[in-house]
């Protein structure tokens, strides 16, 4: 009895001696070398050595990486709020290496570091347009989804210009560059001006038959950072822009709830004067019907909007359909046309950025076997029948009364 007892405690012990093990892989934070931020750009000189080999090679002259890396005990613990260092002691250091491919500019900036290069926190990833339209930007792709500790939660946005100008930028409402950043694109979501389409969602679209991507264009200009609109991708490069009131049509037609954008209208009974609307909500709905053997789709979008400006001082006209009804009536008809321009320059470049494909490919299975696959889907996105059918509401019109 004593023995089958004792047999018991000590499996009990061993078992539990398995499952509490410690942290015997722990790495102490000071002992890494800790990414939030990273630019990609073409490099400056041709001759461009790399450090895994001659054989090392890819599209292009090769990659120059700038990396924003935080300084452990330096970054700020809250708003306002700081962690023991001087004012004047910048959160982070900024190191720059230059690689025939991703992985050997990568382990180019390992050599001058003493710590391992972590990139579990990678934030935000921000890719020079040059290498954004060419084919080196398929290399880019690979070197990110193989990694393991690249969050896809993470931004990967396009540069007008050199992209490590973010890296070296100063906000003032901010001691991190790279954090001020990630709030700025978190904010453009909130407000209704920019799609969420984080690192994730990008290579979720891209992998698809019926869809294209888009990604968000920012331009730095010494320390000012803006968004510009999106970035257009076809078969993994870049091949066009939107601006921002593309931008906004294309979130109209897919359905993006949030709404920041805002227009000026000229005012119905007199044209020397104008009235500035601002979108607050929207909602989108499509159908598709085969006819003739073809699909024709219909995309009904719905606008609530707030009226932001009047200028002059003339009140609005009354009955309410010759004042604030014609100023919708104006818009709607705006929107309509917006959509159809828009539509029409996507469909000249074969690119579906609204995700008319997949629809197709789930709604009409049927049809998407006969045509095959998302290369054929292209011709036929060419020469797709796509009726827009727009409402904008204004709901309020202001504190003013006249």
């Amino acid at each position: 009895m004593r023995f089958r007892r004792a047999a018991v405690i000590l499996i009990t012990t061993l078992v539990t001696l398995f499952t509490v093990t410690g942290c015997w892989d722990r790495i102490e934070i000071e002992q890494r070398a800790t990414v939030l931020g990273m630019a990609i750009d073409p490099p400056d000189e041709s001759d461009v050595r790399g450090v895994t080999g001659p054989a090392a090679r890819g599209e292009g002259p090769g990659f120059k990486v700038t990396a924003q890396i935080a300084i452990p005990g330096r970054i700020p613990l809250g708003p306002g709020g700081g962690s023991g260092g001087a004012a004047s002691d910048k959160p982070v250091w900024v190191i720059q290496a230059t690689g025939k491919t991703m992985d050997d500019a990568v382990s180019s900036l390992q050599q001058e570091l003493a710590e391992k290069i972590f990139l579990g926190h990678l934030r935000v990833i921000i890719v020079n347009q040059e290498l954004a339209k060419s084919e080196a930007f398929n290399d880019i792709q690979d070197f990110l989804r193989r990694n393991a500790e690249i969050r896809r939660l993470a931004w990967l946005l396009v540069s007008t210009g050199n992209a490590e100008e973010a890296m070296n930028s100063s906000p003032k409402l901010e001691r991190v560059p790279t954090l001020y950043l990630v709030n700025m694109m978190d904010q453009s979501v909130k407000l209704g001006t920019l799609p969420n389409v984080y690192l994730g969602s990008f290579w979720s679209v891209l992998s698809s038959r019926g869809q294209t991507p888009v990604l968000p264009v920012i331009s730095v200009r010494e320390d000012e950072i803006r968004t510009q609109g999106l970035a257009i991708f076809h078969h993994g490069k870049m091949v066009g822009t939107l601006n921002r009131l593309e931008t906004s049509t294309y979130m109209e037609i897919q359905n993006e709830r949030r709404s920041g954008y805002a227009v000026a209208v000229p005012r119905p009974s007199d044209p020397s004067h104008s009235i500035t609307v601002r979108g607050t909500t929207r909602s989108s709905k499509r159908a598709v019907h085969i006819v003739g053997g073809r699909p024709v789709f219909d995309v009904y979008s719905r606008i609530d909007s707030n009226i932001e400006e009047k200028t002059g001082d003339k009140p609005f006209e009354k009955p309410f359909e010759t004042g604030i009804g014609k100023v919708q009536d104006e818009l709607t008809a705006m929107v309509a046309q917006r959509q159809k321009e828009l539509i029409a320059r996507v469909q000249s470049l074969g690119v579906d950025i609204f995700g008319f494909g997949e629809y197709v490919r789930a709604t009409q299975p049927a049809y998407w076997a006969r045509i095959g696959n998302g290369k054929q889907w292209e011709e036929v996105f060419k020469t797709l029948q796509v009726r827009v059918h727009p409402r904008v509401y204004i709901r309020r019109s202001g504190m003013s009364a006249r």
